[in-house]
């Protein structure tokens, strides 16, 4: 009888051991399926549905070729390096960091990842990673000796005799599946290096090469002390003053709440209670230029929540008149009944699916332009002129900024009563504008010496989740209409947390 017993406990103990095995990994399943599938593809060959917005284009790993490893070329990566580009994304792609996932959660992906090729069957083909000492001391004599090894091993000829990636065969280079792939500008500064900024990073590429790329390795080629020149050489090139680092992880925004209600005057001295978070921000298309950050500020008051968005931009551009011309814009993407924290319950950051839906805030510097273009013809009515018009700070209030635009809304030609399109969007191909009443988020924005400076706002009565909730999931979008960025070409953030006091 005892022994019996004991069977039938093992034989549960089993059953749950198996059960429990199962329901994990079918969340790791169901993760991988929220934001992975999009870009690397159900079966992960590298095809989804969003592939085709992307540049670079995302990693078939069925293929089993991996660019970023500590291990010679030719070997897989191990589950270290597949941690690293988890957690810190690829700098300067679509690829964005993890970091917000539980260490049982990324490694729970990596196995599921892993699972698509068969190159990391044979333990046995595994090769240890190549040891990367200290870094010595960067010098003038170790940065001229860099620049003859740079010479000797012709890096110029793709990344050119500067290292601004022009050299004699960049516009010639292709991948190993014969797309174009573009040599790296060094003086761009090692933060957008895509297999990492520090030193030791630099050396590590170097040695192991991007497989799947031109990019070779120069292990037997090169003597220890000609790899740190090397390096010293390259970290030379950047400009004073550029960033040393990767974009930094995933920030959290914070929502204080104010006794008067935020106005749409963006230097109003409500601002200065609000501290300012710098938003990391990638582009979907590579190219040399993109909105790389912007700075997020939000207040809530009585009755309205308002929030604050700067970022850098050289050229205004508001105006779409030609095929050519394309506008600049910022978004603020979130989900009313979301989790931040619960990556498996949210959706991808891609326009949400048919179970949550995504609410977007989408301000729009033509429809900006076109309403005070209208606002031109009746703004005298109201004793502001065009000069003082152009300064928000000059505005004597937000009742006649709005008013004048009211009234002037009738000579817009696009017929706008506010530069912010609401809209919402349950997956692909879902993006829907909402209907002329729930069109009330109100917006104001303002190009001044290269930079960007936009609220909008809306009431907590048609926000009820800013009021409810004390967590949100949000996300920004910008767009750079002198990059030709428009629709699904733009830069995006990862989702963030937006904790509400």
């Amino acid at each position: 009888m005892r022994r019996t017993i004991l069977s039938i406990l093992v034989m549960a103990g089993l059953f749950l051991s198996s059960a429990t095995a199962l329901a994990a990994g079918q969340e790791v399943e169901k993760l991988y399926q929220r934001h992975c599938t999009a870009c690397h593809g159900e079966k992960g060959d590298g095809d989804g549905p969003a592939a085709y917005l992307l540049s670079p284009k995302p990693r078939d790993f069925t293929r089993g070729v991996y660019k970023f490893r500590s291990t010679p070329t030719g070997s897989p990566p191990t589950d270290q390096d597949l941690l690293r580009t988890l957690k810190h994304g690829v700098p300067g792609t679509s690829m964005p960091p993890w970091d917000r996932l539980s260490e049982k959660e990324l490694t729970d992906v990596i196995k599921y990842v892993k699972s698509f090729s068969d190159i990391f069957a044979d333990q046995g083909a595994m090769e240890p990673p190549i040891a990367i000492k200290s870094p010595p001391r960067l010098t003038k004599e170790s940065v001229q000796a860099g620049r003859k090894v740079y010479k000797e091993m012709e890096c110029n000829k793709c990344h050119g005799p500067r290292g601004r990636g022009d050299g004699p065969s960049a516009a010639k280079l292709t991948d190993d599946w014969e797309r174009p792939i573009r040599p790296y500008d060094f003086t761009r500064g090692p933060g957008l290096m895509k297999g990492g900024a520090a030193p030791q990073d630099i050396y590590r590429t170097f040695m192991t090469g991007l497989d799947g790329t031109p990019m070779p390795s120069f292990i037997d080629e090169l003597t220890e002390k000609q790899r740190w020149q090397l390096v010293h050489y390259i970290q030379s090139l950047s400009p004073a003053g550029t960033k040393t680092t990767a974009p930094e992880s995933t920030p959290t925004l914070r929502a204080v709440k104010a006794s008067v209600d935020p106005p749409l005057d963006s230097d109003d001295p409500v601002w200065k209670q609000s501290p300012a978070t710098v938003v990391p921000l990638r582009p979907l298309w590579a190219r040399d230029t993109w909105v790389d950050s912007v700075k997020v500020q939000t207040v809530i008051g009585p009755k309205m929540a308002a929030f604050r968005f700067e970022w850098r931009d050289i050229r205004g551009n508001d105006e779409v008149i030609r095929p050519r011309d394309f506008r600049d814009g910022i978004a603020m993407q979130y989900i009313p009944q979301g989790k931040p924290s619960d990556y498996v319950g949210i959706p991808f950051i891609g326009m949400g699916d048919d179970k949550d839906v995504v609410t977007i805030w989408h301000w729009k510097a033509d429809w900006e332009a076109d309403m005070k273009k209208g606002f031109r013809d009746v703004v005298q009515k109201y004793g502001v002129t065009m000069d003082r018009m152009t300064s928000p700070a000059d505005h004597t209030s937000d009742r006649i900024y709005l008013a004048g635009l009211a009234a002037a809304n009738p000579l817009s030609t696009r017929q706008h009563s506010t530069p912010v399109e609401v809209l919402a969007a349950k997956g692909f191909g879902t993006l829907t504008s909402l209907s002329a009443t729930d069109q009330t988020v109100e917006g104001r924005g303002v190009w001044r010496n290269g930079v960007w400076v936009v609220v909008m706002r809306q009431t907590l009565d048609s926000a009820p989740a800013l009021r409810q909730r004390k967590i949100l999931p949000v996300a920004i979008a910008a767009w750079d209409g002198d990059a030709g960025d428009r629709n699904g070409q733009k830069s995006v953030s990862q989702w963030m947390e937006l904790t509400i006091e």
